[in-house]
Parts: C-alpha cells; structure tokens; sequence
C-alpha cells in the first residue's frame, strides 16, 4: 500500500505538473529524491522479509547488536520518507494519510516482532542496569518479561534459546517446557523438561519432573515404556534417596499394569 501511494505520488507531480511547495526546487533535486526514495525501499523490504523468516520460520534469535542497527536505520528510513512525503504531497491531504498510514502498516507488519523484542530487551536494561550483567550468568528478564504479559509463545522460545546457551542450567529449561505446554507444543516441551530433570539439583527437585513427564507420556500420549524410562533414568541417578522404593514400585505397576476392576472374566464352559 505504501509503494502504491507513493508511486501515485510520483506520478501525480509528472503528470500534473504542479509542484505546490517544490517550485523553488530544481528539476536534478525532485529527480534525485525520487531515485533515492525508490533505492532506499528496496533495502528495507528485503531486509525485512528477511527479518521475518528467520523469526517466523528459522526460529532464530537475532543478536542485540543486528537489532540495535536494524532500530536506527529505520529511524533515519521514516524520517527521511516522511520528510519526502511532506513535500510531495503538502496540497494533497489525502493521499498524505494514506501515504502515512501505508508506510507505518508496512512497518509494523516487516519489523513488528523486531520492534517488540527490542523494546522488551530495553526495559531489561532499564529495570537491570547493563553493570549489573554477568555473560556467564543466565538472564531471565525478557522471558519473564512474556510471561507476564501473556505471551507464552515468545517466553518459550526465549527460555529455550537461554537453555541452548547455559546447557548445565536447571531453570531456563523448565520454564521452557512449562510454556511450551501452555501453547499445546506439547513435543517440544518433552526435550527442555528432560534436560531440566538433568539439571536439577536434588532428588525432590528431579522427581517433581520426572512426574510431569511421565504425566504427559501416559495420559497425553499414551506412552506407558517411555513414562518407565523417565522414572528408570531418575533411579540410575538418585539410587538411594529417600524416593527410591515408591519409584521402583511405580515402574513395576507400569511394567504389570493391574487389570481393571470392570474387567468380567469369561465364563467357564
């Protein structure tokens, strides 16, 4: 829409001919900012399909240095636009809100998720003065800054891309798996809960997720031996706490299920 306007804004002063406030320019001046006008969207379309795909599709996390310059060529590219629009479009009212409103839409829709997450990562900064970072300590800001505005899509992909960093952490995998049930990606959860039950730093810790995955195996899924291999993993790593004994009766159960009560047995002939 934005290429439209600006296109019919270009070829309105060529046919008209009525420059309004550009009659004290000269003709290589208006050529020059059309060409440059023209030249710029390329770079900010493709770029932001670009964007977009390793986001949407790729699942990438873009490093804060690519957002930071991405943030200010923007700036300069609407600035500069706007300011072109102002000049060309100054007795068409019209079409300047349409030309407004096209270049702001395409913005959004190109550079939306970009803008969000640098906004969320400016707030950790705020909140969390950059002195007070350690790189070798894992930062939870952001994904709980999704968590608590509800967006436990973006909190999910936030805490696994921290769990890929900081393979020995215990949290950031967990809170992963816990966002990724609540979006229904239930398979996705099972790696980042199995790496958490690795991480955890105790026996209680490590059962309360081995419970929660054998939760999923056996009522989700329906996959009674893989609920056995996450309790057998738990015993081959704490064989001699407290919870050992109710553990290996647990995994007996699974290995003879009992037969249900409503089961009739058939008749003897």
């Amino acid at each position: 829409m934005c290429i439209w306007c600006i296109l019919r804004a270009h070829g309105g002063l060529g046919v008209t001919g009525r420059l309004g406030p550009m009659a004290d320019f000269d003709q290589t001046t208006l050529s020059i900012s059309w060409v440059l006008s023209g030249l710029l969207l390329i770079p900010y379309l493709t770029w932001g399909v670009f964007l977009l795909r390793q986001r949407l599709v790729h699942d990438v996390e873009l490093d804060r240095a690519v957002e930071t310059f991405t943030v200010a060529a923007l700036i300069f590219f609407f600035i500069f636009e706007f300011s072109l629009l102002q000049v060309w479009l100054a007795n068409s009212p019209v079409k300047m809100i349409f030309s407004t409103l096209g270049l702001v839409a395409s913005g959004l829709a190109l550079y939306g998720p970009l803008l969000a997450s640098f906004t969320s990562h400016l707030l950790v900064d705020l909140i969390m003065p950059q002195e007070r970072f350690d790189p070798n300590v894992p930062q939870y800001g952001a994904a709980a800054g999704c968590e608590m505005r509800g967006d436990f899509a973006a909190a999910a992909d936030q805490y696994a891309a921290i769990a890929r960093m900081f393979p020995k952490d215990g949290h950031a995998p967990v809170r992963a798996a816990d966002n990724f049930m609540k979006v229904a990606e239930v398979e996705k959860a099972i790696p980042y809960f199995k790496q958490g039950m690795r991480n955890a730093r105790n026996a209680s810790e490590a059962l309360r997720i081995a419970n929660r995955l054998c939760e999923i195996y056996q009522r989700q899924l329906g996959q009674t031996h893989e609920a056995k291999e996450v309790l057998a993993t738990f015993l081959d790593r704490f064989p001699d706490c407290e919870y050992a004994h109710s553990v290996q009766l647990r995994i007996e159960r699974l290995q003879n299920p009992p037969a249900s009560p409503f089961e009739r047995q058939s008749p003897e002939v």
